[in-house]
Formats: C-alpha cells, structure tokens, sequence
C-alpha cells in the first residue's frame, strides 16, 4: 500500500479523502457510544481509547482491500481508496500517539512506560516508520528516489508498521482480555457485561492475518479460508458477546 500524499488535489482525490473520513468517523462514532455504554462516561481518555482503536481498524482495512480485491471482482472499487484510508489511520494513531504521551500524564506517567517497555517500543516504533512514510510519499521527494526502491520500502514499511501495531495492542491487552473472560469486568464499570472494545478491535486485526496469509495457498483455498474465518470471526464475538451476559446471572 502506498501513502501517497499530493500537493494539489483533485476533485477525485477529494472525494476519496472524503470517503476515507467519513468512514474513520462512523467508526470513531461507533467506537465512542460503545465505550461510553461500558464505562459510562466520555472524557480525553476515551477520545485516545478512540483514536487507538480507528487507528488500527482503518490500517486493518487497508491491509483488507488487496487480498479481496483480487479474489472478489466486487472489490476491485475499493482499490482507489486504500492509499488515503491509510494516511487518516496514520493521522488517528498520531494523535492516539501525542495523547498518551502529552495529555495524560495521569493515566500514562513515565513509570507506565517503563513498566510496559515493550509495547511502548512496539508503538513508538510504528509510529515512526509510518512518519518515515509518508514524509517519504510527498511527490517532491518521491522525484529524487528510484521508483523501484521507493515502492518496496512503501510495501514492506506499512506491513512492518501493522505487525508492530497488531503487537503493541495484543501485548498490552491480552492480560485484560484473559481476566475479563475469568473474572468479568471490574465493578467500576457501568457494563463490566460488555467485552473490552480493543478486544473486538483485535479480533478484526487477527482477522485480517488471517487473510493476508490465506493467499500464500492459492485462489481457490483463500476463498474457503476467507469465508471460514469470517464465520469463525462472527460467532466468536457472538460467544463473547454472549459470555459476558452469563457473567452477570
């Protein structure tokens, strides 16, 4: 996937940027009334839990297009806007990013990153290859490389940056999904009965591994592969969603 950033916009590429926020939006909308039903309250905590989970969502999507494009004519559309889909999840995960570091020294002191030191390396790192990107996507500097060469580092970064994001959130998140499943969530909670958001985040990421990885064995078998998960994917939130409410009785 190339984050290619023009000077000058076309009608086209307005539209396409629109497209791309627009749905960063519905997912931020979405994203915000379920964590307000599970915490109870909306403050700059969740706006970053918000950010986080967009970030990933929208760079998951990116990832999503070409494996489907190219196993379903149907997709071949959604083609066009994979490049500025991208650049807005950059965007989220920067300002998820600046959050964290800047604004809320309450929930996220020196000592956190120093007790979280890897997933904080994990995150930073990522961050720094998708800036290294898109400063590298500017037209005006895209004219003074090997067209070849700037390719590949665009193809192999954004695959870089994606694992790495995938393991910052696993990593931070996966004690707390293992608790939530044993213990429910915390009474502090308005609805500890609802799964933790990065949770069902993660399992779309997971999800897109999965198809990613599906095409290694040929069209035919992806298709099957792509189809399978899918349903797997579906009736285990369902499960969860279900297991949840179980904790309550």
């Amino acid at each position: 996937m190339s984050l290619i950033h023009e000077v000058n916009f076309t009608k086209e590429e307005i539209r396409q940027y629109g497209i791309a926020l627009i749905s960063g939006f519905i997912i931020s909308v979405f994203l915000s009334f379920y964590l307000f039903l599970r915490r109870g309250y909306y403050d700059l905590y969740i706006v970053n839990k918000v950010f986080a989970g967009v970030s990933l969502m929208l760079l998951g999507t990116t990832f999503l297009i070409g494996p489907f494009s190219r196993l379903y004519s149907r997709f071949d559309s959604w083609v066009m806007y994979r490049k500025e889909i991208g650049i807005i999840a950059f965007f989220f995960a920067l300002l998820h990013s600046l959050i964290s570091f800047f604004f809320l020294p309450n929930k996220f002191p020196l000592t956190y990153f120093e007790k979280n030191i890897l997933t904080f390396i994990f995150g930073l790192t990522a961050i720094l290859v998708l800036i290294y990107l898109f400063i590298l996507s500017f037209e005006r500097v895209i004219k003074y490389l090997d067209r070849k060469r700037w390719w590949l580092v665009q193809n192999w970064g954004i695959r870089i940056a994606g694992l790495l994001v995938f393991l910052h959130v696993f990593i931070m998140k996966y004690p707390g999904w293992i608790k939530w499943y044993i213990q429910g969530g915390s009474s502090e909670l308005a609805r500890p009965y609802l799964p933790p958001a990065s949770l069902v985040v993660s399992v779309f990421a997971f999800y897109v591994i999965v198809v990613r990885l599906s095409e290694f064995f040929g069209e035919k078998i992806a298709r099957i592969i792509v189809m399978i998960s899918f349903i797997l994917l579906f009736f285990f939130l369902l499960i969860t969603f279900l297991w949840g409410g179980l904790n309550m009785t």
